[in-house]
């Protein structure tokens, strides 16, 4: 203090108050500069200005500068700078006391605790006539926060496997004691997988914005159910007509084989799985069960026979046609209609939900991890492996990675020869290889291919843009996308965790056999429109709720400029030895004293 005081006292009139106004800003300046929690790398992009690049991440030019002097000089395309992201001090606002809140059934102290924003604790505290048990229609002195409001300040973010306070304050930037402040319920659970942390929306916007993570939603379990009884009907190929009854053995053979009726009933198994568990958690459902025979008459039967304006949603038919056709129906009674299965092109109609994301999207979710590789990897060695049908990717991928080497399959065989790609992997670069292709043959010798040439000193990555349902054919080796950690994006993740196992349990118990992926997907879509619909009325308001985490598949809908909604919410995912995880983008950690 001596040594800033000094010159000070020699100073006089207008002068002192100038250099004491100086001094005193630099200080503030200095103390409210914010922690730098980590960076990350952005790659310039052609006529891209500082500016631009400021202004996208949420910072200042002299930040750029700071932490790149070279770009004081100018920058150019594909230049590399670091970009600082900065902890944020979370200031938590105190809450004016004085509402009430009527219990509600089954509503916990736990859960109204949650919804305003205050532990158990506090609770307790404003209301010390609370016994150990919490009766329906109790009013209860609560702040003046409602779920609404605390909906339009926060979002949530799913704790991942092997994620503790640490990682978590190097990818959120927000301390230990901040996460606490935020979410009371830590000071008595601890952290744990799977758990939904409430952050600051404004802290997740800038971080989804550049790919870090993605948001996630408190479950629809937690919300209070403002209609009792949800009513759903299912239109389903079961073709009951085509199956001989009297015959056993042509019975169990049709039963036996992949076709549309062991399809429907794969998923309505799981649809009756998905009742059973709503039914526990206090909503009741109504189920009526339509069989269209896969005929168009049969759907206009049905269409002529049922009070549809009774329903709060149609899930099927199974087909585009049959699924637009129905659509067009039920937008005379302003009813939901659910495609669950098709990937092809539906007809828009204001009344239809496509539950399946589209390729575009499919494609733009790996592109994020794609442009994170590209960012993070220092001159990768890059193998483009594309038939004919995907020279559209091919030019993509080669025009932001001009140094990568095409490889061509054999216009008459469609294999690549060995030698044609050991000779371009290398054991002093990163090598990623794009296979993109739905052939089998191609697939099954460029995975064995890739996985006989690798090694620990020359590791390889497979990406895919598109990964067709022929990787699931048993000629592909599951070992060898696990060696080669075969990255792509989906719509389904197969997930393989304890919640799995004891779901696969309990529906052979049921069922007597481990359920497949359509009847996971009956299960998942039925709770994901119901808790829906149960939580909002309807599920043209439902999908306010936003993202929903259901078992293996996600929901997100978004109001398509033509009509209707469509399923957005995908997954990056990455083969690891015979599972497959969840992958986030890469982001190379710079001059971390924690690293070091």
């Amino acid at each position: 203090m001596i040594l800033v005081q000094n010159p000070l006292r020699q100073l006089s009139g207008s002068r002192f108050f100038i250099v004491v106004a100086l001094l005193l800003a630099g200080i503030m300046a200095h103390a409210q500069e914010p922690e730098v929690s980590y960076f990350i790398v952005h790659k310039v992009r052609k006529k891209e200005t500082v500016a631009d690049i400021a202004s996208r991440y949420d910072i200042s030019v002299a930040n750029i500068y700071q932490y790149n002097p070279q770009a004081k000089d100018g920058i150019g395309k594909r230049d590399k700078l670091r970009i600082p992201r900065f902890k944020q001090k979370i200031v938590i606002s105190q809450a004016k006391p004085g509402a009430s809140h009527v219990v509600q059934p089954k509503e916990t102290l736990w859960r109204i605790a949650y919804t305003y924003g205050i532990s158990v604790d506090s609770l307790r505290t404003l209301n010390p006539q609370l016994g150990d048990t919490l009766s329906v229609g109790a009013i209860l002195q609560v702040p003046l926060r409602t779920a609404a409001e605390l909906a339009e300040e926060y979002d949530y973010y799913t704790v991942l496997p092997k994620e503790g306070f640490y990682r978590l304050e190097l990818k959120l930037g927000l301390t230990q004691a901040a996460l606490e402040a935020l979410n009371p319920q830590l000071d008595s659970t601890g952290l744990k997988v799977g758990m939904q942390l409430r952050i600051p929306k404004n802290k997740m916007d800038s971080l989804t914005a550049i790919g870090i993570i993605e948001p996630s939603k408190p479950s629809l379990w937690d919300s209070t159910f403002v209609t009792p009884v949800v009513r759903l009907a299912l239109m389903a190929p079961f073709r009951l007509s085509k199956i001989e009854l009297d015959s056993i053995v042509q019975t169990e053979k049709t039963l036996s084989e992949r076709n549309l009726t062991t399809v429907a009933l794969d998923f309505y198994a799981g649809m009756l799985h998905a009742l059973d568990s709503l039914n526990k958690a206090g909503l009741s459902v109504e189920l009526t069960v339509m069989d269209t025979e896969n005929q168009l008459f049969a759907i206009e039967d049905l269409l002529n026979s049922y009070d549809f304006s009774q329903f709060d949603a149609v899930i099927g038919p199974f087909t585009p046609t049959n699924v637009g056709r129905v659509a067009r129906g039920m937008s005379i009674f302003n009813v939901p209609v659910i495609s669950p299965l098709t990937t092809r092109e539906i007809e828009p109609q204001k009344t239809l939900f496509n539950t399946i994301p589209s390729r575009k999207t499919i494609e733009e979710r790996i592109q994020v991890y794609i442009d994170s590789l590209d960012a993070t990897a220092e001159n990768p060695c890059v193998l483009i492996v594309a038939d004919a049908k995907n020279e559209r990717i091919e030019m993509k991928l080669k025009k932001q990675f001009p140094l990568a080497e095409i490889v061509r399959p054999d216009e008459r065989f469609g294999f690549v020869k060995p030698d044609d790609v050991d000779s371009l992997l290398t054991a002093t670069r990163p090598n990623f290889v794009f296979l993109e292709t739905e052939d089998l043959n191609l697939i099954t010798s460029m995975t064995s291919m890739l996985n006989a040439q690798q090694s620990e000193d020359r590791p390889v990555q497979l990406l895919t843009h598109y990964r067709a349902a022929t990787y699931d054919d048993p000629n592909v080796s599951q070992a060898h996308l696990g060696n080669l950690r075969f990255t792509y994006a989906d719509h389904f993740w197969e997930n393989r965790d304890s919640i799995r196992m004891s779901f696969d349990a309990n529906y052979q118990k049921r069922f007597g056999k481990i359920p497949n992926r359509t009847a996971l997907k009956g299960f998942d879509l039925a709770i994901d429109i119901a808790l829906r619909i149960a939580t909002k009325r309807t599920l043209f308001l439902g999908v306010e709720q936003g993202l929903g985490q259901q078992l293996q598949h996600r929901f997100h809908y978004v109001a398509l400029p033509n009509g209707g909604y469509q399923n957005t919410a995908t997954y990056t995912i990455q083969h690891k030895g015979f599972e497959t995880i969840e992958v986030d983008p890469p982001r190379k950690q710079l001059d971390s004293l924690h690293v070091r």
